[in-house]
């Protein structure tokens, strides 16, 4: 019975990711930026120390995003949280 109130409480929270781990993220035309990990498991981007936000598109490729698209993503994945907690 614990394990499975355990696994059910696991499920409901997010785990932030760890602050200060920064990568070199490679960009379509061969560019690099360096960038840390941001978000939880539902949700999360790579930011750069301008603040610019980078997601995977492929093949370990990220692209930069507008604060609007951002936010559209963000939003998504609150939609998709909130269906499996149901």
């Amino acid at each position: 019975m614990w394990v499975a109130c355990m696994v059910f409480t696991i499920s409901i929270s997010a785990v932030p990711a760890k602050p200060g781990m920064w990568r070199t993220l490679q960009l379509k035309h061969g560019k690099e930026v360096r960038a840390q990990l941001v978000g939880d498991e539902w949700f999360h981007f790579y930011a750069d120390s301008l603040g610019n936000a980078y997601v995977e598109k492929k093949n370990n490729i990220y692209k930069k995003v507008s604060k609007r698209k951002l936010e559209k993503m963000r939003k998504k994945s609150q939609e998709r949280r909130m269906r499996r907690q149901r």
